[in-house]
This record gives structure tokens, sequence and C-alpha cells, in this order.
């Protein structure tokens, strides 16, 4: 009887490597445009529109767990733009870094909290600033900019809150889908955010919601058009009247030097061609490209494993993507260790990697690519 559940979880294992090693070489690592000379200047006018006042009147703090690598916080903050609600993972070595993991705009953060775990057990401090639901009320549909612009300001209110109990003085963000496309807006708003991670995000934000096959975009758009007795083209008129936190606007500011994307090719969610000019207006930073939709890129992380009823049933339990961004964190942070479980799969991807990089970092290429405003849509 041991012997034969020996032989099946050897089985399973070679079974899951092998898979693993076929999916991970089936994506391609291309590294930052050669031809980047850095960020512009952010104008003044930025600042002034994403504005945060006097930051935060007060806060209070509660403990809601303590791991052998972290204590779990729950922080809430009385700011002039409502109360903001962190989750806190606090390393027990005293550390001057922390990363915002940034979650989508409202809802439970599963996803977001999985990584915020996955890195404190890692070696950093984590934030999760919680989003409200109100991007999903279609009563807010005229008010949807203002919506975009205070999440901005409540990011940045939060970077205050930790400068200033925490003592913490360099910042980087983990973004996952919409959490991506708020990193890269929140980021090139403010410069505090300096080492970024964006993952299956994208820009235009209006020609994203026209394009999107997400179930929830689709209810949205219908219940507001439905609601307000308008067309479809009247509804994507009337976003694009409104709408001006966008990353087509503020991603540039970023620094593609220390930025690294994650890109699924077979993307329909956030369509990738969205997520290659998002890639082009911040300057052509590291990227993986992974061949996968946007949800069947979950299968590049150990997030699958918790989707599943038996943990051990999953065949691919590589946590590729939270090493990709691992390895990115600590040769920014200059943590010390490195992380060595990337390396197989780099030399599996070299072939890719010389052709991805050809096209990716080709200007004339990416010019050549269909984006919203030119008829595509």
């Amino acid at each position: 009887m041991f012997a034969r559940a020996a032989f099946l979880r050897r089985g399973r294992s070679v079974l899951g490597g092998a898979i693993c090693c076929l999916a991970l070489s089936s994506c391609a690592f291309v590294p930052l445009n050669p031809r980047y000379e850095g960020p512009p200047n952010r104008p003044a006018e930025i600042e002034a529109y994403y504005h945060k006042g006097n930051s935060y009147k007060s806060f209070s703090e509660t403990t809601l767990k303590k791991t052998s690598n972290y204590t779990h916080k729950k922080i809430d903050i009385e700011t002039d733009f409502g109360p903001i609600s962190i989750d806190y993972f606090q390393r027990r070595k005293k550390s001057d870094s922390l990363i915002f993991v940034l979650p989508v705009l409202g809802g439970r953060n599963i996803i977001a909290d999985y990584f915020a775990r996955y890195y404190a057990k890692h070696g950093f401090d984590t934030a999760i600033v919680n989003r409200s639901n109100d991007f999903k009320d279609v009563n807010n549909f005229d008010n949807i900019e203002e919506t975009f612009r205070k999440n901005i300001v409540r990011d940045r209110i939060g970077i205050d809150f930790f400068e200033r109990e925490y003592q913490k003085t360099t910042f980087g963000t983990f973004g996952i889908s919409r959490g991506a496309i708020n990193a890269a807006m929140t980021a090139g708003v403010d410069s505090r955010l300096k080492y970024n991670v964006l993952a299956m995000g994208g820009t235009d934000l209006v020609g994203l919601l026209r394009k999107s096959d997400q179930r929830g975009v689709k209810k949205f758009r219908d219940k507001v058009i439905e609601q307000k007795g308008i067309s479809k083209q009247e509804f994507y008129e009337q976003l694009r009247d409104r709408v001006k936190t966008d990353p087509q606007y503020l991603a540039r500011y970023m620094d593609a030097r220390n930025t690294l994307m994650f890109l699924s090719v077979f993307d329909n969610a956030v369509p990738f061609r969205f997520g290659q000019r998002l890639r082009d207006e911040i300057g052509g930073p590291r990227t993986v490209y992974l061949l996968a939709g946007h949800y069947t890129s979950i299968l590049y992380t150990q997030y699958a494993k918790l989707l599943l009823p038996w943990a051990p049933i999953c065949l691919l339990p590589q946590d590729y993507i939270e090493s990709e961004a691992l390895a990115f964190y600590r040769e920014r942070f200059k943590h010390e260790n490195t992380v060595l479980s990337t390396l197989p799969y780099r030399i599996l991807q070299l072939p890719l990697n010389i052709v991805a990089s050809t096209i990716a970092n080709d200007s004339e290429y990416l010019k050549r690519q269909p984006v919203s405003g030119e008829g595509s849509l």
C-alpha cells in the first residue's frame, strides 16, 4: 500500500514537472527596450489633480493574526476622502521597504490577499489598500471619473501613512488584471512607487470596456444603458468624455527600468493588444509573455492550488509569476537572497526570447498594432 502511494506521488511529481516545463518553456522573457532613455517629467497638473490635501486625520490598528512569518493587521484611516481600510502584513524583522498589492475595484480581495501573503512569507512587508464598490454601482456612472481619481488619492495617502507611522522609505507595487491597471495609474502619478510589477494589465479603459469579454463588464454596461435609456455608442461616448484617470495618460511617467510586466498573448478579458500598448507607453520594460489566456494564466501561479478541493492534484505547482516578481523585487530592493527556481525556465525560453525581443522592442511593429481610436473598435 505504501509502495503504491509512493509510486503515485512520484508519478504525479514527474507528470507535474513535465507539464510545468512544457508550459513555462512556452513563454518568452523580453528584456528592457535598449532604446529607453527614461520617463518624461511629470507635469505639475498631475500633482494638482491628484492632490491629497492634508492627507489623513487619525487612524486605528487591530491585530488580526500572527504567524511565524508576519503579523496581519487591519488599519483604518480617517481622511477627507472617506475612510481607508488597509490590510498590513508586517514581517518580524524591521524593514524600510513595502510592497503595495493593488486589488481590483471592489469585491473580495482573494487574489490580492494571496499575493500579499506570498511576498510577506518571502521577506517583504506588504499592504492592501482596500477598494470600495462604488465603481460597480450603476448610480455612480456619472461620477465614475471621481471614483477613479479618489482611488489614486487614497493610495497616495496610504503611502503617506507608512512613511510617517512605520518609517518606510522605499515602495513597490504588485497588481494583476485590474489591479495592474490601478498600479500603472498610481505609480504614474506618484514617484514614490518605484518598483512595479504589472500582470495582465492594459491601457485605454474605454477601449478595454468595449472589447473585454468579462461578464461583469458587460453586465455593468447593460445596466447603465437600461437605466439611462442610451445606446451602446452613447455609453462609450459618455465614458470617453468623462474618464481622465487612465493608464494611457499616466503610465508614461513610470520608469520602465524599474518595471516588470507579464502579458498573456491569448488574453480576451484585458485584450493582449491593450497590454502591449501599455508596455509601449511605459517605454518597453522587461516583459514575460505567457502562452495563456487571462484566466488560464493562473496555471503559472500557485494560486491555482487554492481553487482545487485537494491541493496535491494540482499538476502545476511552480509559482512562476510569483518567483519572477520575487527575483525582481529582491534585485531592486537590494535583498541578498536570490531566486534560483526560475533559472531552468530561462534556459528553456531562450529560443523564444530571441524572436520575442526583436518583435516587442521594434517600435515600428508596435505602431502597426491596432488600438482604440484607429478604427479597430
